[in-house]
This record gives structure tokens, C-alpha cells and sequence, in this order.
């Protein structure tokens, strides 16, 4: 089960009315037991492309992290 962003993306120029926008997705993962795998194997892979990414010492990736709630 996969999240599909184009669900959450406005393209510039559309006309947003956020009243028929999703707020929120079920859950992808089945138990806790499921997520601590899925976030393993994520954090896993997230590690392997950010060693690529640096070993190529090219580019620059800048990434944005929002939270709505009590994230500090």
C-alpha cells in the first residue's frame, strides 16, 4: 500500500479549495509490529541513497519537514 502524493499536490495555477482536499490517509501498516519493519527497511534504504549521494559529492538536496501538531 502505497501513499500517492499527486492526491496532496497543487500545481501552480490550480485553484485550491481545501474543503475537498484530503486531510489525512489511512494507515499504511497493518500493526505496530508492521511499522517498526516498514520504518527499518525505509530508514535502511533512506541510508544506502544518502551514501550514493554523497559519495558523488555533486549536488545538494534541501528537505522540508512539516508538522501540525506538537512537533517543536
Amino acid at each position: 500500500m502505497k501513499i500517492n502524493s499527486k492526491d496532496f499536490r497543487a500545481r501552480e495555477g490550480d485553484r485550491v479549495d481545501l474543503r475537498k482536499w484530503p486531510t489525512n490517509v489511512d494507515p499504511v501498516y497493518k500493526s505496530n509490529k508492521h511499522y517498526k519493519e516498514m520504518l527499518e527497511e525505509h530508514v535502511k534504504k533512506l541510508s544506502e541513497l544518502q551514501r550514493l549521494h554523497y559519495a558523488s559529492n555533486r549536488y545538494a538536496v534541501l528537505l522540508i519537514f512539516q508538522a501540525m501538531d506538537a512537533a517543536g
